[in-house]
């Protein structure tokens, strides 16, 4: 099972420092993990930096078990995809990653339980320039996964997805990471969503971090109204999970 620790992690744009000082704990691979915080706080930087696509200073550790940078996969909120390619084109291309062009049945058949699994089969032979936000957010996911990365950085993974799918898709990629083991850090707006599915929260404010830990420990009152200034609650629902309560914007 893989394992991911920051030790004071930094990025730099030119001269401009974006992040700066990201130390975490030990990340462990089988559960998921939110990064959350307001806009333009650093989140998206952070899974750069993580991922080696930018620059700056600090290590990012990973387990002696673990692949490298070849295990990281980043999936950003715009993936830019080229509308000519169908969607399993586009699956597939990924799944190679430059590694020749000899398809083994083996991918074939790793590329259809992937679509399966986020029932999107139904749309393979579809151009992705006719696909909606939504299931063009779905197509990049599969895209991710079919490259079996043990660490998997999530940018807003479910920002075009409507409820439904939201809770499905964050259900199987809990689901997942227990199965794989793999570590999942997804950037999350709907803190309900953090509480209700990841194990551990990173509060991401001003390029570092402002907290971390436990997801329940992690996001309360206080956090709530420093970081996002809301008054708000964190309370038990009927079902004994606690929710994020908003009274009042400050």
């Amino acid at each position: 099972m893989v394992s991911l620790t920051l030790e004071k992690v930094g990025a730099t744009y030119g001269r401009r420092t974006v992040l700066s000082d990201v130390n975490t704990g030990v990340l462990r691979g089988g559960g998921l993990t939110a990064v959350i915080g307001p806009n333009a706080a650093g989140k998206s930087t952070l899974f750069k930096r993580i991922a080696s696509l930018t620059s700056g200073p600090g290590t990012v550790h990973l387990s002696d078990t673990a692949k490298g940078t070849e295990g990281i996969c980043y999936m950003p909120q715009d993936t830019g995809a080229n509308a000519v390619l169908t969607v399993y084109e586009s699956v597939l291309l990924s799944a190679k990653q430059g590694s020749g062009w000899k398809v083994k049945d083996s991918e074939l058949s790793e590329i259809d339980r992937v679509l399966s699994e986020l029932r999107i089969a139904d749309l393979a032979f579809r151009g992705l320039g006719e696909l909606s936000g939504g299931q063009r957010q779905l197509v990049s996911i599969a895209q991710a996964l079919v490259r079996k990365p043990e660490v998997l950085l999530m940018d807003e993974p479910t920002s075009a997805l409507d409820l439904f799918r939201q809770i499905e898709v964050l259900g199987f990629m809990k689901r997942l990471s227990a199965q794989s083991g793999m570590a999942v850090l997804i950037a999350l707006h709907d803190l309900n969503h953090a509480l209700r599915y990841c194990d551990d929260t990173i509060v991401i404010g001003g390029g570092s971090v402002l907290a971390s830990g436990p997801t329940h420990e992690v996001i309360t009152a206080d956090m709530l109204r420093s970081v996002y200034r809301v008054e708000a609650r964190v309370e038990a629902c009927s079902m004994g999970r606690p929710v994020v309560i908003v009274d009042e914007s400050l």
